[in-house]
């Protein structure tokens, strides 16, 4: 148990994946940040890449306006890498393509770092590296990671996560891996590691895995997996109800080491995402839930959760 004099407190922040346009959702940027701030988030996750297209400067507009912080995703390669064509356009202009090795993952890491830091940004978090490095591999990118991190990015809360494709993919390469560099510093999205492994979350592995992991989380992505795939279909049902607990057993897990190692707050972003992440109606590909819904779910039942665990005046203020 988690002493009650503690007082950490929780930022609850919003994907803007599958709420705009850019990322398989309705609305424009401006509206889905002024609709997140209505409802009492503290803030926004969101890739990197969006502030070029957007505009640095109106970027920060909105979100001066709407008294919102911001959290950053950056990625190693693929569309969303502001050096290539794609998602929210590119390339951009001081960005470097992405390739196959560790040191041009890094580069393409340095940059979206660079350029994040100057809005201040409550954390920045890294789809980093690829699931088939070779340790060696692994030790090259995340060793100058980490020496980033200490130097030109000091006082930045700057993460890796634990997600598929990635590096950290895998529990057991987590906690093989992640030990031996102590200032790594990890986003948890538990749903890729109970889909990885091909469990639940009874499993005393896994869950060893993740008690080992949690002093190192700073950030939790709450998505709710399943042995066969990263996302339930709704979590809200009564079938899922054992792999919702189960997850928010972990959460409790990582809040509690956060808490032990006088961590003063943590945040938590809902992130059920859109189709393809979605499951649909064969052939009128109907989402078999609304993720809006959901995630505003999932937002309201963990701050009541943390204000149970860490008071009141502690937790985030979403509502409805």
């Amino acid at each position: 148990c988690v002493s009650a004099t503690a007082k950490m407190k929780l930022l609850m922040f919003r994907s803007l994946w599958g709420a705009v346009k850019q990322f398989d959702g309705p609305h424009k940027v401006e509206t889905a940040i002024k609709a997140f701030a209505a409802l009492g988030y503290d803030g926004i996750e969101v890739p990197y890449k969006i502030v070029l297209e957007v505009g640095r400067q109106r970027f920060k507009e909105m979100l001066t306006s709407n008294n919102m912080k911001v959290g950053f995703q950056i990625f190693t390669d693929g569309p969303v890498v502001p050096g290539v064509a794609g998602v929210c356009s590119g390339p951009y202009a001081g960005h470097p393509v992405p390739g196959e090795s560790p040191e041009e993952h890094f580069d393409v890491f340095r940059e979206q770092v660079r350029g994040a830091m100057e809005f201040d940004p409550a954390f920045v978090n890294s789809h980093s590296g690829k699931d088939y490095f070779s340790v060696d591999e692994a030790d090259t990118f995340f060793q100058q990671a980490i020496e980033l991190q200490k130097t030109e990015a000091e006082g930045l809360l700057l993460m890796h996560e634990t997600h598929r494709k990635r590096y950290l993919h895998s529990p057991w390469v987590a906690r093989d891996f992640v030990p031996r560099y102590p200032d790594l510093k990890l986003c948890a999205d538990l749903s890729h590691f109970i889909n990885i492994a091909e469990t639940d979350t009874q499993d005393p592995a896994l869950n060893d895995v993740i008690k080992a992991l949690a002093p190192q989380v700073y950030h939790i992505h709450a998505r709710v997996g399943y042995d066969h795939g990263p996302q339930v279909n709704d979590p809200r049902a009564p079938e899922w109800k054992a792999y919702l607990e189960g997850h928010e057993h972990w959460w409790d897990t990582i809040w509690e080491a956060q808490a032990a190692r006088g961590q003063e707050l943590t945040t938590l972003c809902p992130e059920h995402g859109p189709p393809n992440y979605q499951q649909t109606v064969p052939y009128t590909r109907q989402p078999l839930a609304d993720i809006t819904e959901i995630n505003h779910f999932i937002a309201l039942r963990q701050q009541k959760r943390f204000g149970k665990k860490f008071g009141l005046r502690n937790t985030s203020e979403c509502h409805t």
